[in-house]
């Protein structure tokens, strides 16, 4: 049953996704999916309720979703992750028209994924003024310069550079140097919340990334694949001189930060 809208005020809605990045220690946007590109089991037997609830207990200041079927979704994932977490959410599916997003933000998604890549340009300031609208935060993932003539109210979006090629579906074949290429062009636009997204699979991936400049990162398949996820928070952890040790929730002791692990 989708969750009733917040009523608490568009705009402090418009801001609850990107809030919690910029005050975040660790400002990883942890992504739960079904399955990869290739098909792959992602899930291994774990519940998104439990992937969700897991993930904030590491330190993790958002959760993304994906609800779209090349990768295995479904609209019962968003239910079931914004049920279980108190993060805001953020969904990833092809959204087109002004009612999807209504309903994602209905069923509490915080942020609505928006691709350039494949929308016409016409199409994007009018996704971008819905999601606002709707009080949810736009997350615009873009591949190449171009793309940005399309963004409209760049300080209202969370601008996220995407490493694969968006249009694949899904691809596992990244290129950082373009993140790192078009950050600049990001900052250019007016965007102050750029993040990374696509083929971030280790801490040190992730830490490169930060010291480069980015606001956020999201990670999905690296973390979905890690043997260890409390590993990898605290592998990066180490990496990062002002981030402090998580604390176990079970125990009431910092969880180890000596352990680097990849799950590229």
């Amino acid at each position: 049953m989708p969750l009733p809208a917040d009523t608490t005020g568009r705009n402090a809605a418009d801001q609850r996704f990107g809030d919690a990045l910029t005050v975040a220690e660790l400002p990883v946007v942890t992504e739960i999916r079904r399955s990869g590109s290739d098909g792959e089991d992602l899930l291994r037997g774990r519940t998104a309720a439990e992937l969700a609830r897991r993930y904030e207990e590491l330190g993790a200041p958002a959760v993304s979703v994906v609800t779209g079927s090349w990768l295995g979704g479904t609209p019962r994932l968003l239910h079931d992750v914004v049920a279980a977490t108190s993060l805001p959410v953020l969904v990833k599916d092809f959204f087109t028209r002004e009612k999807q997003i209504r309903q994602a933000a209905e069923a509490g998604a915080a942020a609505v994924l928006l691709t350039p890549a494949l929308l016409p340009n016409r199409l994007m300031p009018t996704q971008i003024d819905a999601c606002l609208d709707n009080g949810v935060t736009p997350f615009v993932e873009i591949t190449s310069a171009a793309e940005l003539t399309a963004l409209t109210r760049a300080e209202a979006c969370v601008v996220a550079v995407h490493n694969d090629d968006t249009r694949r579906r899904g691809s596992d074949d990244p290129d950082q140097g373009r993140g790192h290429d078009l950050l600049p062009r990001v900052r250019a636009a007016g965007a102050g919340l750029p993040v990374s997204t696509g083929g971030v699979g280790t801490p040190e991936d992730a830490a490169r990334l930060l010291a480069a400049g980015y606001r956020g990162l999201l990670v999905g398949t690296g973390l979905l694949r890690a043997e260890d996820p409390d590993a990898w928070f605290g592998a990066l952890r180490a990496l990062l001189p002002d981030a402090e040790p998580a604390q176990d929730t079970q125990a009431g002791s910092p969880v180890s930060t000596t352990t680097a692990i990849s799950t590229s």
